[in-house]
């Protein structure tokens, strides 16, 4: 057999891998390779106008004999875990519509803030959606544990706002800043609203309807998990139950998780 010069050993080691290429290489998903980057665990170098990552192989086999423990947390003993986000160690697939319930200002802000810190600790652009206090209070938890906070809203990796006053509008508005994030280089999106914002100019019948079309408007068709946040204070019985029905994807996740 022909041994390979060391020559040729070098140049594969500094070869440049997509993000694609180096998942299959290391046999874990997109998404655990977006974090480990994030957080500085594994190098990447950036290219292009949309700042695409690009790994270099010999960073990777590094990494795979340094940090097996990563490695098989990602795969969970069965491959990668394809087109997901890791969420206090749950994993929360891209395209997730999920809902959740509090009955306290405390209560909203521990559903709100890990959800919002895993995606801004994994890279993935960030909406919160509530009213002036609402996205006061979980910004002000937030910073605690993320202090760069600030830069995040500066650089719209967190993007705050009121909702619209209808379905059609509040959709235009999601379609435009993920396009724009996708244009950018964004690869996954988090939207988390506090839903009494948007019920409160609507009639129950039209709310219903916004949240069962917002499917086929936006999380069937967009790399993003979106987590939709109740005050069973303010909502009646039959629409935390229609809330339920309409956000199946919850069921598969520990119901505690979904409750504050």
């Amino acid at each position: 057999m022909k041994k390979q010069s060391a020559k040729s050993s070098v140049r594969d080691e500094n070869e440049l891998l997509d993000i694609g290429a180096a998942a299959r290489l290391l046999d874990v998903s997109e998404t655990s390779l977006r974090r480990w980057t994030n957080s500085g665990r594994l190098p990447c170098v950036r290219v292009g106008q949309r700042r695409e990552r690009r790994f270099r192989r010999g960073d990777l086999l590094a990494f795979l004999e340094g940090h097996p423990s990563d490695i098989e947390s990602a795969t969970d003993g069965e491959g990668p875990t394809k087109n997901a986000a890791r969420s206090d160690q749950v994993t929360v697939t891209l395209g997730s519509h999920l809902c959740a319930f509090y009955a306290s200002d405390l209560g909203r802000v521990r559903l709100f803030v890990p959800f919002l810190l895993d995606g801004l600790n994994e890279g993935s652009v960030c909406f919160l959606l509530g009213a002036p206090d609402v996205r006061e209070a979980v910004t002000k938890s937030l910073k605690k544990k993320r202090p760069s906070l600030e830069d995040d809203i500066d650089a719209r990796r967190l993007i705050l706002s009121d909702y619209h006053a209808t379905p059609e509008k509040q959709w235009t508005f999601w379609r435009k800043l993920i396009e724009e994030g996708v244009t950018a280089g964004a690869e996954s999106f988090r939207i988390a609203g506090d839903v009494w914002g948007i019920r409160s100019q609507i009639s129950e019948q039209e709310f219903a309807e916004y949240e069962a079309g917002y499917d086929h408007a936006i999380s069937h068709n967009y790399p993003v998990v979106t987590l939709c946040v109740y005050d069973v204070r303010k909502f009646s019985g039959v629409e935390v139950l229609s809330a339920l029905k309409g956000h199946r994807d919850t069921l598969r996740y520990p119901l505690e998780r979904a409750l504050a």
